[in-house]
């Protein structure tokens, strides 16, 4: 990860200001455990505080003694015995290494106990509230893509009361569907199951699709757009159910304007920017193409 990437992954997972007031309220059990979840990855911890200062404390000050002398040596003083200024200077050299170490460590200390992600998700999960934000579904269509990651193939799935991690299959659901506000909102579903480096994978089956509601209420880390789940409720959304799969070009704009993850203000999570309406609308469809011709009443509630 680049250090602009982990920017602004730690900004996305620290509360913005720029994030309009929501409803709050009492966390779920699945959604306290995403919150722990979350919360492993900013811990407090002596081995970040101190390898660093153990690692190169002992030697940057020392390479940093002896660069000086030969570079005062090779422009004013060719004839310097370094050797000797060395010898001579041990003890002091030892000490100031001691004093760097030292320095480096409390540097490091108060930079994580200062830290506002840290301070924040230190606390968070214990106070069991998240911040709701809802929409209601008119009618949606699914689309499917199969995206495999070798070096991301563990997924966290609500199984028997906690966090189990399983193997992922790479076969994602789509759910694009038209809210009451006028917008396009975007879910995810991801799958357990072996995978496949093919565009087109094994496709779930009926029962394991997400059958979303017309009611959503999305759950957030307070102050945050991190999501911790969704709620459903009211009557079951109308939904097309297409076997098209997104090409990789289509899954990386789907990807970039549905607004999951490291985005901020004022882009909010799932839902389409009237720019990137357009080209979603040519997508769904794309899609509806490959199902035929749909009754008036399910296809008006869709253009």
């Amino acid at each position: 990860m680049s250090d602009d990437s982990y920017a602004r992954y730690i900004r996305f997972q620290t509360p913005d200001p720029g994030i309009a007031p929501r409803e709050q309220a009492p966390m779920l059990a699945q959604e306290q455990a995403w919150a722990r979840e979350y919360a492993c990855g900013h811990r407090f911890s002596w081995i970040a505080v101190l390898l660093p200062p153990l690692c190169f404390g002992p030697v940057l000050p020392g390479l940093a003694f002896l660069l000086g002398l030969l570079l005062y040596q090779s422009l004013f003083a060719p004839r310097l015995d370094i050797d000797q200024i060395i010898g001579a200077s041990f003890g002091w050299l030892a000490l100031a290494t001691l004093l760097f170490m030292a320095a480096w460590v409390l540097r490091n200390n108060l930079r994580d106990i200062r830290d506002p992600t840290k301070r924040y998700w230190q606390s968070m999960p214990d106070q069991e509230l998240v911040e709701l934000e809802r929409h209601t579904l008119e009618s949606g269509i699914n689309l499917w893509s199969s995206d495999y990651d070798p070096d991301c193939n563990t997924l966290m799935l609500w199984k028997n009361g906690k966090l189990e991690g399983v193997q992922d299959s790479g076969v994602s659901q789509w759910v694009v569907a038209r809210t009451t506000a006028g917008h396009w909102l975007v879910l995810k579903e991801q799958f357990p199951g072996n995978f496949s480096y093919g565009r087109e994978g094994e496709m779930p089956a009926p029962d394991k699709h997400l059958q979303p509601s017309q009611e959503l209420a999305i759950a957030f880390a307070p102050g945050t757009n991190l999501s911790l789940g969704r709620r459903f409720s009211g009557a079951p959304l109308p939904l097309v159910n297409t076997l098209y799969w997104l090409s990789a070009d289509e899954l990386k704009r789907l990807v970039e304007i549905a607004h999951h993850w490291t985005f901020f203000p004022p882009d909010r999570y799932a839902v389409v920017n009237q720019q990137d309406a357009g080209w979603l609308q040519w997508l769904v469809d794309k899609a509806h193409a490959s199902v035929g011709p749909l009754p008036e009443r399910q296809t008006s509630t869709l253009v």
